[in-house]
């Protein structure tokens, strides 16, 4: 993650742009538990604190994004093992504890004091402010509005609109939620309520037709090859195989319209040009650095260099809106 995120931060930077950056503190915090047992988990803790330092100094905004999984994770022969029965925040003790992590306000108040205790190093006002849940897995939002509330984290940016995902604990359907670059809501970001005290600023997406679909999955095969081989990240955006999908249902989605995220992850020059030119101004852009490949930030590069679009942070977003308000 390192190096694709600072190859990333390096590009954006080329005109200017700045970013949100989503981290994933709880991998932090389980190294912090574990760094004195295993060397190479203190260097990993130690480079990504340098890093995270590091953009906050240049003017990133750094932001909690929760994978509670990493509570339970476990480091053996070199190799991270993950059980996934608390991979949404929601899954967490109920008990109303700030102090126990393994609560659903513990985890978010051990989460803000972590991040807020490290970045004020180099940014002595720098607050948490904004939230994404892992996996998408926001609802049911009042079960952890309170945790929210009470650390004074107001803005999400979980809903990825249009989509959806049926796979068991990972399921989500934001198919029928508001389709507005930012909204105000209350009990659940599905709602839009003006006078709502939370901020939702939605994951953009672009709605391809089947024909145009099918032409961009021929040209992607018969073009980039090899794509995915290029992935200077390591990791995937999947936690379940959809291994059970019979050969019919698999022909049948190439026949389907296809929801799209506005990402550069498992993309490609052609069809992310398409999206780009089907999206509203400001609108909200996800990269997994994981997920980069040479190919993706060429085109990264390309776009920036020539100030096709640029990047600026949900914070920044929300005062450039104001104005314009």
């Amino acid at each position: 993650m390192i190096e694709p995120t600072e190859k990333l931060a390096s590009i954006l930077e080329k005109n200017n742009s700045r970013m949100t950056v989503f981290w994933d503190i709880l991998h932090y915090y389980r190294l912090l538990e574990l760094e004195k047992s295993f060397a190479e988990l203190e260097q990993e803790r130690y480079l990504i604190e340098e890093q995270i330092l590091n953009l906050a100094n240049r003017g990133h905004d750094v932001q909690l994004h929760l994978h509670p999984h990493w509570l339970d994770a476990e480091y053996k022969n070199g190799k991270w093992n993950f059980d996934y029965k608390r991979f949404k925040l929601h899954n967490l003790s109920d008990e109303n504890n700030s102090n126990d992590i393994n609560s659903i306000v513990g985890c978010v108040t051990a989460s803000k004091r972590l991040m807020e205790n490290l970045i004020k190093e180099v940014n002595p006002e720098y607050k948490v402010n904004v939230f994404r849940a892992g996996g998408y897995l926001i609802e049911p939002f009042v079960k952890i509005k309170d945790a929210l509330v009470i650390n004074e984290i107001k803005i999400d940016s979980s809903v990825c609109l249009n989509s959806f995902n049926s796979h068991g604990d990972f399921s989500f359907n934001f198919r029928s939620y508001p389709n507005k670059i930012k909204y105000n809501f209350e009990l659940t970001p599905k709602d839009l309520v003006t006078t709502g005290s939370f901020l939702e600023v939605p994951i953009t997406t672009v709605r391809i037709p089947a024909l145009t679909n099918i032409l961009f999955k021929v040209f992607r095969r018969i073009k980039y090859p090899y794509l995915e081989n290029e992935r200077i990240g390591v990791g995937t955006n999947e936690f379940h195989k959809s291994n059970g999908i019979s050969y019919f249902k698999k022909i049948y989605k190439y026949f389907k319209p296809r929801i799209n995220q506005l990402t550069t992850d498992s993309n490609f020059k052609e069809r992310l040009d398409y999206i780009i030119n089907k999206v509203p101004n400001f609108s909200t852009m996800i990269i997994h650095p994981k997920l980069l490949n040479q190919h993706t930030l060429k085109t990264l590069e390309k776009y920036v260099s020539t100030d096709k679009f640029r990047f600026i942070s949900i914070q920044d977003f929300l005062t450039v809106v104001k104005k314009q308000e």
